[in-house]
C-alpha cells in the first residue's frame, strides 16, 4: 500500500501544496491540530456576521500566486471573488482616490504636484527593473529612497505600505517593495487590483482547496496534533501524534511537509541534535512578530459607499478602515453592516488589556471624526489583539531568499512550505508562492 505524504497544517501553505501533489497523483494526508481548516485565514460566525481572523485581501487579483494554483488545478471558477477597487485615502477632511497605476500618481490630489513628479521618478524605474535585480536590494531599507521626500509624500508612502504590507515603511525591505511595484505594473502584465471571496470569509480559499484534495483521494484530519517528526539515518521515517486515547501513536511516513512557521517547527518537532545549532540559530533570527489591534464594528446604517479607507498622517492611530459589507453584503445579516479597523502595535501592547482599550478608544474617536454618524449607528464592537503572522518577515535581510529554505541540507524527505520559507509577497500569497516553488522538489523526491 502506498504510504501517503503527510502535510502538517491546513492553512494556505499546506493546502496549496497538498492540492498540487494530489493533482499529480500523489496520496496526501493533512493533519491539522485545530478543529477547522484555514490556519491564520480561519473565519467565524459572530452575531450572524462572518468575522475574519484579521483582514485579508488577495493581492493583484488574478495575478496572485493563489489564483495561479487554482488555475493550474482548473478550479478557479469554484472561488467567486468580489473585486476590491474602491479604495481611498483620507487626509485633512478630504477623501482622495487611490492611484491604480503609475500615471494615476500625476492626478493624486493628496500631495503637491512637484512631489508627485519626484515620486514618479522613484517608482517608475523600480517598476521596470528585473526580479533578479531586486534581490540585490533585499538588505536595503525602503527608507533609503524615501528619506528625502516631504512629509506629505512620506505619509502617502506609509498608507501604501499599510495596503501592500500591513506594516509601516520602516519595517520593509526595498527589494520586497520593488517586487510589489513590478507585480503591479500594467505595462508588464501586472495589476494593482485586489479581491476578497464573494461569499465572505477569506478561508473560502481553503475550503475550495480542501474540496479538491478530498475529491482526488486525499485526507484531511482535524484535531490531530503532531508531537514529533522522527528522523533516522538522515531520513524521515514517520511522526508521533496524540491519538484519541491520549497516548502517543507512531505513524510511518517517508515524506513530510511542514506548513507552519519553520522556526516554530524546528524548535518543537525534533529531538535534540537532529538540527544543527548553527542552522537553528540562523533560522531563529527570522522570528520577528508583526502585531496588530483590530476591531470589528457592526452598524445599522451604511456610513460610506467605499470599500477601504486609509487615514493618512501621523495624527491617526487608525491605519485602515475596511468596509467588509461594501465588498460583499453576504458577510452581514440584512439591515446591518460590517467594518473592521486596525493598526500595527508593539508585541507588548497585545498583552496589555489597558493599552488595548486605549488604542481601541482612539480608533473609535478617529472614525467618529471622519464619519460623525458612526456613534449613532454602532450596534456592537469586537476587538482583537494579534501577535500576527510571525512568519511574515519584510525587514531588510529577512525576505525572499534570506528566509528558511524549503529543505534542510542532509535530511531526506522533509520539506517546509509557507510564508516563513523562501517566497516573495506577504501572508497568504507568500504561502502560495512558497508552494509553487517547493512543489517540484517534493514531486521529484516522491518519484525517485
Amino acid at each position: 500500500m502506498t504510504i501517503p505524504t503527510i502535510v502538517i497544517g491546513a492553512g494556505v501553505g499546506g493546502l496549496t501544496t497538498a492540492a498540487l501533489l494530489a493533482n499529480n497523483g500523489h496520496k496526501v494526508t493533512i493533519l491539522e491540530k485545530n478543529p477547522s481548516i484555514g490556519g491564520r485565514t480561519t473565519s467565524m460566525m459572530f452575531k450572524n456576521h462572518v468575522l475574519d481572523n484579521g483582514f485579508h485581501i488577495m493581492p493583484f487579483y488574478k495575478k496572485s500566486a493563489i489564483f495561479q494554483i487554482l488555475k493550474k488545478l482548473k478550479i478557479e471558477s469554484k472561488l467567486k471573488l468580489a473585486k476590491v477597487d474602491n479604495i481611498a485615502f483620507f487626509s485633512d477632511g478630504e477623501f482622495h482616490v487611490y492611484p491604480k497605476g503609475m500615471l494615476d500618481l500625476l492626478n493624486l490630489s493628496l500631495i503637491p504636484f512637484k512631489s508627485r513628479v519626484k515620486l514618479l521618478r522613484i517608482l517608475f524605474p523600480l517598476a521596470f527593473t528585473s526580479i533578479s535585480k531586486t534581490e540585490t536590494w533585499d538588505d536595503v531599507a525602503l527608507k533609503k529612497i524615501t528619506s528625502d521626500l516631504d512629509s506629505d509624500t512620506n505619509a502617502f508612502f506609509e498608507a501604501v505600505c499599510m495596503l501592500a504590507f500591513a506594516d509601516t515603511a520602516d519595517h520593509i525591505s526595498l527589494g520586497e517593495f520593488a517586487r510589489t511595484i513590478i507585480r503591479a505594473n500594467p505595462f508588464r502584465g501586472g495589476t494593482s487590483e485586489f479581491a476578497y471571496p464573494d461569499s465572505g470569509g477569506y478561508d473560502s480559499i481553503c475550503h475550495v482547496l480542501s474540496e479538491y484534495i478530498l475529491n482526488n483521494g486525499g485526507k484531511i484530519c482535524t484535531r490531530k496534533s503532531v508531537k514529533k517528526i522522527i528522523i533516522k539515518d538522515s531520513k524521515v521515517t514517520g511522526i508521533i501524534i496524540n491519538n484519541l486515547a491520549g497516548s502517543d501513536e507512531f505513524i510511518p511516513a517517508r515524506c513530510i511537509v511542514v506548513s507552519y512557521p519553520a522556526y516554530t517547527a524546528l524548535n518543537q518537532l525534533f529531538e535534540k541534535n537532529i538540527i544543527e545549532n548553527k542552522f537553528l540559530t540562523k533560522i531563529n533570527k527570522l522570528n520577528k512578530t508583526t502585531s496588530v489591534i483590530e476591531v470589528h464594528f457592526a452598524l445599522n446604517s451604511k456610513i460610506d459607499s467605499r470599500q477601504v479607507v486609509f487615514p493618512v498622517g501621523t495624527k491617526y492611530t487608525t491605519k485602515g478602515i475596511f468596509f467588509i459589507s461594501n465588498i460583499t453584503p453576504l458577510v452581514s445579516p440584512p439591515g446591518e453592516h460590517l467594518i473592521i479597523a486596525g493598526t500595527p502595535v508593539s508585541p507588548e501592547d497585545t498583552d496589555n488589556p489597558k493599552r488595548i482599550k486605549n488604542i481601541v478608544d482612539k480608533m473609535k474617536l478617529e472614525i467618529s471624526s471622519i464619519y460623525p454618524q458612526f456613534d449613532d449607528c454602532l450596534i456592537w464592537e469586537r476587538s482583537m489583539a494579534w501577535k500576527l503572522v510571525e512568519s511574515v518577515v519584510k525587514e531588510p535581510g529577512k525576505v525572499w531568499k534570506s528566509k528558511m529554505p524549503h529543505q534542510i541540507p542532509g535530511i531526506d524527505g522533509l520539506f517546509f512550505v509557507g510564508d516563513s520559507t523562501i517566497s516573495y509577497g506577504i501572508g497568504t500569497d507568500s504561502a502560495a508562492h512558497s508552494s509553487i516553488l517547493c512543489y517540484p522538489k517534493i514531486d521529484s523526491y516522491l518519484k525517485s
